[in-house]
């Protein structure tokens, strides 16, 4: 299994594991078309989670490595504001110029991606395209569903004996 990191156009990632692209592609399409935003493997992965006092699990911590390579991939404009980003007098917090500059970076962030989606991929069969058409969903979902119900169909007993149409 592989860690694929998917950076949605909204400025969004979503990560999961997988035994391949197509796999992340159709796991990844409960939250939307995978297809039209970057998907990449990741090497290494870790993210520490907790219980809060409502009994919901909340994001604790992530690794140092997994931070990295998450900015790096996925917010390269938002990491180089945090480079250069200056501190207070107090050296608490960022400076009131460095906190326009970082919220600037986040609203570009989310921006960035939306012109550059690459089209999304159609589906092998007519029958896949128009349901495609229908639900958005990403082509190798669809195929992988026209392909199941097609075998079932042929697979079946149905229709035996009878003439074709």
């Amino acid at each position: 299994m592989a860690i694929y990191l998917c950076r949605w156009p909204n400025g969004e990632f979503s990560v999961v594991s997988a035994k391949s692209k197509s796999d992340a592609i159709e796991l990844l399409d409960e939250w939307g078309n995978a297809e039209q935003a970057s998907l990449s493997r990741m090497s290494e992965c870790k993210f520490d989670f907790r219980l809060d006092d409502e009994g919901q699990i909340e994001l604790a911590d992530i690794g140092e490595a997994t931070h990295d390579h998450l900015m790096r991939t996925c917010y390269p404009e938002l990491e180089k504001a945090l480079e250069t980003a200056e501190w207070d007098d107090a050296g608490v917090v960022y400076s009131a110029e460095s906190r326009v500059r970082i919220r600037e970076a986040v609203e570009s962030e989310r921006k960035r991606l939306w012109s550059n989606q690459p089209p999304a991929p159609v589906a092998q069969t007519e029958v896949g395209r128009q349901i495609q058409k229908q639900t958005g969903a990403a082509s190798v979902v669809i195929n992988r569903i026209v392909r199941r119900a097609a075998t079932k169909r042929l697979k079946s007993k149905e229709g035996e004996g009878k003439k074709p149409n």
